[in-house]
């Protein structure tokens, strides 16, 4: 790393140098068979140079030639924004990894230990019910991240990842019922009985098709769905999005927002979490902070380019979605704070309403402006305080902004999802339900 940036330095005024390697093996089982079992190795370079205070940046995968990797980071500078910030000189910690995301027995694995995981989950499916389509992935991944600028700051870290993630289809007819269900962490302790128990219970619920009347009511977003009404506060807390002013939350810091019951907090440094690290891919240490308290947002996240536009300090949310991207305002790990109600007791609490566990198009509509309207890929009707069906053909739509004004409580078991989003279930006082034709 330090040849390399010595070899840049003579041309720019400053210049970082990011490496990843990794490898992943994914065991795939399709229709209750094993398909495949792949197994890939990248590495990968991204140089990010301040040149005459403008940014450039170049990146390469295998064994391009790093002479032509400077010049195309000097090239791009001539037409880069202006740099707001300089890279750390110091980084505290070094290569001293201050938030555990290794596990060694993840690395060790075998093969055929991972497939037979997978044989086990289809096995349990199959004695509930051999009419039942299971696909199922076990993956796991090793990275090695290094990190090092021309002003003396380097960082580097091993990382793991495992996940088991399923899909049932329940194919009636003209009737499909699709469930799915992951867990992820870094470190192997995941529990399969859990994930397959939570598939089971889906199915029951989802034995019967009932239907469902148009209006508002009552509606438990689960874990997996509750993205649907975080989603919006997420890019609205983006620092770069408030900068911009294209934010409706940009003049809405220490302002009551939303219900009491609402705390989220970013935390970069719960061990095994995936997206936990000692440090961003800027070199700035990770950290526990809060984004919303009791409802009033107290920050917003930022990497150092958009820290420094703003006139305040990186929170040590500077990330990159792969190896050929900058890195940007994005969240490590979102925590929202459990509530004091059990699921069973929101259930009993509702004469009609419904339930939302997995929705399609999500993301989708004006996510800046909280709107959203989606389709319930997975959805089931409560009526007398009981669920006493699935419910097809129905479509959600409100305003996130608004909806998280009415929540009545929160459950008091959280779940991860995807790794790096930590919720529990949400219940709202209303929500606004169509069904098709309606």
């Amino acid at each position: 790393m330090e040849k390399y940036l010595q070899q840049v330095g003579k041309k720019v005024d400053s210049a970082e140098l990011f490496k990843v390697k990794s490898k992943t093996v994914p065991v795939n089982f399709e229709v209750n068979r094993l398909k495949s079992i792949d197994i890939s190795e990248s590495e990968g370079k991204a140089l990010r140079v301040i040149n005459q205070g403008r940014i450039g940046f170049s990146s390469f995968t295998g064994s391009e030639d790093f002479d032509l990797m400077v010049e195309k980071a000097v090239a791009t500078s001539e037409f880069g924004v202006k740099a707001s910030f300089d890279f750390p000189e110091k980084i505290e910690g070094g290569k001293k990894e201050k938030v555990i995301v290794y596990d060694e027995k993840v690395v060790d694995k075998s093969i055929e230990e991972m497939v037979k995981v997978g044989e086990n989950i289809i096995e349990r499916v199959k004695d509930f019910n051999p009419k039942l389509r299971c696909d199922v992935t076990i993956l796991k991944d090793y990275s090695e991240v290094e990190y090092a600028n021309s002003r003396g700051g380097s960082f580097s870290y091993n990382k793991t990842a495992i996940v088991y993630s399923m899909m049932v289809q329940q194919i009636e007819d003209q009737d499909m019922l699709m469930i799915y269900s992951s867990l992820e962490s870094g470190e192997d302790k995941l529990n399969t009985e859990e994930l397959v128990s939570e598939i089971m219970e889906n199915i029951k619920w989802g034995e019967k098709i009932v239907p469902i009347n148009n209006g508002k009511m009552p509606a438990i977003f689960t874990p997996k769905a509750a993205l649907t009404l975080i989603l919006p506060v997420i890019r609205g807390l983006n620092g770069r999005m408030v900068w911009e002013k294209i934010s409706p939350l940009a003049n809405q810091k220490n302002k009551k927002l939303w219900s009491q019951l609402l705390t989220l907090y970013n935390d970069g440094t719960i061990d095994f979490a995936l997206g936990s690290a000692p440090f961003d891919d800027e070199g700035v240490e990770m950290k526990k902070y809060p984004l919303v308290e009791k409802g009033e947002i107290k920050n917003f996240y930022y990497d150092l380019q958009t820290a420094g536009m703003a006139g305040v300090e990186s929170t040590g949310n500077g990330l990159r979605a792969g190896i050929q991207s900058e890195p940007a305002p994005t969240l490590n790990n979102l925590i929202m704070e459990e509530g004091t109600v059990s699921f069973s007791e929101m259930i009993e609490d509702i004469k009609e309403g419904i339930i939302i566990d997995q929705v399609l198009g999500l993301g989708q509509g004006n996510i800046i402006s909280g709107a959203f309207s989606n389709n319930v890929q997975l959805g089931y009707k409560i009526e007398n305080g009981k669920i006493i069906g699935r419910v097809k053909d129905v479509m959600i739509a409100g305003n996130a902004i608004e909806e998280l004004k009415n929540i009545i409580a929160l459950g008091d078991k959280s779940r991860w999802i995807s790794g790096k989003y930590k919720f529990p279930h949400i219940y709202l006082k209303s929500l606004t339900v169509s069904t098709k034709g309606n």
